[in-house]
C-alpha cells in the first residue's frame, strides 16, 4: 500500500508543477550540490559547519560528511515562498565510525548562484534510527524513519515555519 502512495503523491506532484501550480523553476535544480560547498546544518553530534562537497563527500574538522549513496535530491517548494528548495540525505560521522543520517533543506540566495541553508528537516536522536525516503506534498514533507534496532519503521510529518525559520514537526509527536 505504501508503495501506491508514494507513486500516486509523486504523480500528483509532477502533474501539479506541470499544470502550471504556480511553482516556479528554481536555480536550485542548477546547483551541482554534490560538488559545492555550502553550510551543512546539524546532522546527529556533527555541528553546523561550512562543507565543500567533491563528489559527494567532504570533510570539515574531524567530521566526514556524504551524500547519503544511491538517495536522489529532491526538489519542491517547501517554504511556501513559490521557488523550489532542495531536500537531501546528508550522513556525517567521526572517520572509521557508524555515520547519522539527517533530511535536510536547502537553497540559494536571491540571484539563484549561491547555496543558501534552510535547516534540518529531521536528525533521528540515534544513528541506528534513519531517515530513508520523503516526499512533499502542498509543501507538508512526510519522512519513512527505519529503525534497525526494531526492524520496523514509522513515517513523520514536518512543515516549514517561516516564523521559526525552522522545520517543525506537525504530526503531533
Amino acid at each position: 500500500m505504501r508503495k501506491w502512495f508514494s507513486s500516486s503523491a509523486w504523480v500528483l506532484v509532477a502533474a501539479g508543477l506541470v499544470a502550471g501550480s504556480g511553482v516556479a523553476t528554481a536555480d536550485v535544480q542548477q546547483v551541482d550540490w554534490h560538488n559545492a560547498e555550502f553550510e551543512v546544518p546539524q546532522v546527529g553530534s556533527c555541528p553546523r559547519q561550512v562543507v565543500s562537497f567533491t563528489d559527494g563527500a567532504g570533510e570539515a574538522g574531524d567530521r566526514v560528511y556524504r551524500f547519503t549513496p544511491d538517495k536522489p535530491i529532491g526538489y519542491a517548494d517547501v517554504t511556501g515562498e513559490g521557488l523550489e528548495d532542495a531536500l537531501m540525505l546528508i550522513e556525517c560521522g567521526p572517520r572509521d565510525s557508524e555515520y547519522s543520517r539527517a533530511l535536510i533543506g536547502m537553497t540559494t540566495d536571491p540571484g539563484g548562484t549561491v547555496p543558501r541553508t534552510l535547516g534540518t528537516v529531521v536528525s533521528p536522536p540515534v544513528w541506528t534510527q534513519v531517515p530513508e525516503e520523503f516526499q512533499v506534498f502542498h509543501h507538508d514533507i512526510a519522512v519513512w524513519i527505519n529503525d534497525f534496532d526494531t526492524g520496523q519503521g514509522h513515517t513523520e510529518h514536518y512543515r516549514w515555519a517561516s516564523s521559526a525559520q525552522a522545520f517543525v514537526r506537525i504530526d503531533g509527536q
